[in-house]
């Protein structure tokens, strides 16, 4: 019985991922994943409380009645917490799906191995809230992502996203994943790195064409 802890299985992947591979069966997996769900709603409602992400409906103010403008802001709000809430499970389940069709290992183990990311992304959402709440800084301007050092050198918008999406714990969950993708499936170095680095690619490119969409013609 292999049991999940989270903040173990981040602190030491390399020894976690050897008694995963030997499990027959693992122990609180639908507690852990209920666990992550409740605190991703938890940190969406926070930002959407205080406007994170709504910086667009700013221009709403001035063309709409106040009755039409709460309704319209609550109706975004809701929306930014259902796109959380799937944004969590797209990430617990299509990365796990893809390296499982890698592997002979069973898919459970794999979305075993995304609690663990998904938990360094949700304390990177934690550290980094306070700094958006407080100081009000954009995600391009994450002092956690490489944006900052992107501002220094161009002004295009999608190169400042793309940038903006490639921080310290995106990484970290990135290099997490190779440890056990490489143990789970047996495969080279090489080819792990591969896999794990071109895929995560792959969904930073979806994402930032998701952001530099023209929201404001869907309003």
């Amino acid at each position: 019985m292999y049991h999940i802890r989270l903040f173990r299985g981040i602190r030491e992947p390399h020894v976690e991922a050897q008694q995963l591979v030997k499990a027959e069966k693992v122990g609180g997996f639908w507690t852990k994943a209920l666990l992550l769900l409740v605190i991703t709603f938890l940190l969406a409602a926070l930002s959407a409380y205080f406007g994170i992400g709504n910086e667009i409906m700013s221009k709403e103010i001035h063309t709409r009645s106040n009755t039409e403008f709460e309704a319209v802001k609550l109706l975004f709000a809701g929306g930014q917490i259902i796109w959380s809430m799937l944004a969590a499970i797209i990430i617990l389940i299509i990365p796990s799906l893809f390296f499982w069709a890698l592997s002979d290992i069973e898919s459970k183990k794999f979305i075993t191995m995304q609690f663990y990311v998904l938990t360094i992304l949700l304390i990177g959402k934690i550290i980094t809230v306070p700094f958006t709440i407080l100081i009000g800084l954009p995600d391009i301007s994450n002092p956690f992502s490489l944006g900052v050092i992107g501002q220094y050198l161009t002004s295009h918008n999608i190169i400042l996203q793309f940038l903006g999406g490639i921080t310290i714990f995106n990484i970290w969950a990135m290099v997490l994943q190779y440890k056990y993708v490489k143990v789970l499936s047996e495969r080279s170095r090489l080819q792990t790195a591969l896999f794990v680095v071109g895929f995560n690619l792959i969904l930073l490119v979806i994402s930032v064409f998701l952001q530099v969409m023209d929201l404001e013609k869907l309003l």
